[in-house]
């Protein structure tokens, strides 16, 4: 499958969650999957007012695609866009995007399998496989199938 510019790839994206609940995002580096995809989803009819979840491997990467999100809004960290580190949390009872890390991740499934409120989980950079990052995948895609069907997933190709 050829590459996408992200302004090209948002649009069929919309189409494909409106129609199934999962889909694979393929765009070239830099293209802006990370802090554009997200903000484009937010006023998908079939998130109502479910959250985003976005996982990201690693804490650095997941402050940085906060604050990119959030400065684009115009808001502070934890307003419309938070995040969930190891020893550090930015969100607040409006936030409706959350980038959190493998581990919080997992732990998030843990104490909720159902994912209750999200309506959209972003896997983003799952091609870095790790166990936490694919363990969080089969238990989403599991509760996708098993007890949540309205839940919609959003993985990059898995080389």
């Amino acid at each position: 499958m050829e590459p996408l510019p992200v302004d090209e790839a948002l649009p069929r994206l919309k189409e494909a969650l409106e129609a199934r609940n999962a889909a694979v995002l393929v765009a070239p580096p830099g293209a802006g999957k990370t802090t554009r995809v997200p903000l484009a989803l937010l006023d998908a009819p079939w998130l109502g007012h479910g959250k985003i979840v976005m996982q990201e491997p690693r804490r650095l990467a997941a402050r940085a695609a906060a604050r990119r999100m959030a400065a684009t809004l115009g808001e502070a960290v934890g307003e419309t866009v938070g995040y969930r580190v190891r020893f550090d949390t930015k969100t607040g009872p409006r936030t409706r995007i959350e980038v959190v890390t493998d581990g919080l991740f997992l732990r998030l499934l843990q104490d909720d399998p159902t994912l209750e409120g999200v309506g959209c989980v972003i896997f983003d950079e799952l091609h870095e496989r790790g166990l936490d990052s694919d363990l969080s995948f089969a238990l989403t895609r599991e509760a996708q199938s098993a007890l949540r069907p309205d839940l919609r997933t959003i993985t990059g190709p898995c080389r």
